[in-house]
């Protein structure tokens, strides 16, 4: 196989943004799309979505490549925000989504989100097909990728596959429902909290040497949740709020949604997310 020139999936990609510590490459992510754009015809990949519904491999090919056909757009998600909707009861269903981007890669923090072989989940990929309404999603860590497809008018969770034969089925199932657990969460706040989704990245000029020619322009990475910090309460706060003596080791008060009234008459609704606490541990 001939060696790709260094660099050849830029043409893939929006702009060019600076590392982020304790995330994947960008430019690692944006090879692994290219490597599937630049390799794959889109009308067999198609035959073969219709043919062979039960091949994660078509599965994960199409997100992927429609990942790259729209120049992947990517979203940083920080590690704090992950951390508090991870312990979040947030339901909703998918066809209740505005669906604001339809194609797009989270980043994941390293070490928050692991697969069953205990590798960080490095990005989540995805992309909802509005004329036959089907949303697919593919997640990757260093060696594998898990994915899912299903009709987002229903949610009936039909659609279960995955690309990793080493594990049990039943695992892999499994683990699929909580990584869509934590996909779903991040398209709804980004719906239900936009304040935190960022929308503008500032151009960078980084000199990589003495002369001029050298400097080159980055844009900085777009975040959800730059700024998030989790709740924290003490315990002893807790047993004087609750009139209680019993103490407690450190724990999560889970977070939920709330369908809230306001407007004329209180008659509309929108979703408010009561954020998870975590109460610090101690004697009251």
């Amino acid at each position: 196989m001939t060696k790709k020139p260094i660099g050849w999936y830029k043409e893939l990609v929006i702009r060019p943004v600076l590392p982020v510590d304790g995330y994947e490459s960008y430019e690692k992510i944006c090879e692994h799309v290219a490597n599937i754009y630049f390799n794959t015809d889109q009308e067999n990949l198609k035959k073969g979505l219709l043919t062979s519904i039960t091949d994660s491999r078509y599965i994960s090919k199409y997100t992927l490549f429609k990942v790259g056909e729209a120049k992947c757009p990517v979203y940083w998600v920080s590690a704090d925000l992950l951390t508090a909707l991870m312990q979040s009861d947030l339901t909703i269903e998918a066809d209740n989504l505005h669906w604001a981007m339809k194609t797009g890669i989270f980043m994941l923090p390293k070490g928050l989100v692991f697969s069953p072989d205990n590798n960080s989940i490095q990005a989540i990929f995805w992309h909802y097909e509005t004329t036959k309404d089907y949303l697919y999603w593919t997640a990757i860590d260093k060696d594998n990728c898990f994915c899912r497809r299903f009709l987002a008018s229903n949610n009936s969770r039909t659609f279960k596959y995955n690309d990793v034969q080493d594990f049990d089925p039943q695992v892999v199932i499994d683990f699929n429902e909580y990584l869509q657990g934590i996909f779903l969460r991040l398209l709804l706040i980004m719906e239900c909290r936009p304040e935190l989704v960022e929308q503008e990245s500032k151009l960078v000029t980084v000199n990589k040497g003495f002369a001029k020619n050298l400097a080159k322009d980055f844009y900085e990475p777009l975040w959800i949740g730059r700024n998030y910090r989790v709740k924290r309460q003490d315990a002893q706060d807790v047993t004087e709020q609750q009139g209680t003596n019993t103490s407690k080791s450190i724990h999560w008060r889970r977070g939920f949604l709330r369908n809230q009234p306001y407007g004329k008459g209180r008659e509309q609704r929108k979703l408010i997310w009561i954020e998870p606490v975590l109460v610090m541990g101690g004697k009251s």
